[in-house]
C-alpha cells in the first residue's frame, strides 16, 4: 500500500520511501521516514496530487512520488 492509496483522513506509518537523492533528502528533513506516522489531508481537484500531513508538516506530494511512499495500516 501506498500514500497515494490512503483516502482523506485515514493515518498509516510509512514502511519504506522508495526515493534517492534530492527528493529523499528534501522529505527526510521535513520528517517523512520510517516508522512516522502519515494522515491524508484528500486529494487535488484533478485527482494529480494529495495532501500529506506528518507531525506539523502539511505536504502537497504530486501522485509519482507518493505512489514510491510505502505505508502500513
Amino acid at each position: 500500500m501506498t500514500a497515494w492509496d490512503l483516502t482523506r483522513g485515514k493515518s498509516a506509518k510509512i514502511t519504506k520511501v522508495n526515493l534517492s537523492g534530492a527528493a529523499a533528502e528534501r522529505l527526510t528533513a521535513l520528517g517523512f521516514v520510517r516508522g512516522a506516522k502519515v494522515l491524508s489531508g484528500g486529494r487535488s481537484l484533478m485527482d494529480s496530487s494529495i495532501l500529506l500531513m506528518c507531525g506539523a508538516v502539511r505536504l502537497a506530494a504530486r501522485r509519482c512520488v507518493a505512489e514510491l511512499i510505502e505505508v502500513a495500516q
